[in-house]
């Protein structure tokens, strides 16, 4: 099971979720509005503020972070790619229980059927 989490720019963030809605294996985005201060051009610039989103997907295997992963680079890349298009982090959950009806683990990161 796996986490990703991706800080990107506010504006491409709809590109962004729309692609990963189309992903088998995604259950659900959490999209969270924030600022961001961060160096732009190496470390001797000084912070600037940029607005940006952390969306947070979980799911239950590597192919499906793997392509998660890969979405998020490609839809919130600016042209070319620019300082400050943001970064995507995954780390490894070592577990997941969804409140609605106890599922643990896999089971828990899947869609419920109701």
């Amino acid at each position: 099971m796996y986490e990703i989490k991706a800080y990107v720019r506010e504006v491409m963030a709809e590109h962004v979720v729309d692609a990963l809605a189309k992903v088998k294996g995604v259950a659900s985005i959490a999209v969270v509005s924030l600022n961001e201060f961060g160096h732009l051009v190496g470390d001797e610039s000084p912070l600037e503020k940029v607005q940006m989103v952390k969306l947070e997907v979980d799911v239950a295997t590597e192919t499906v972070a793997d392509e998660v992963v890969d979405i998020i680079v490609r839809t919130s890349r600016t042209r070319d790619g620019h300082p400050g298009d943001g970064k995507v982090l995954v780390s490894r959950l070592v577990r997941a229980v969804r409140i609605e009806d106890g599922a643990n683990d896999e089971d828990a990161l899947q869609p419920t059927s109701s």
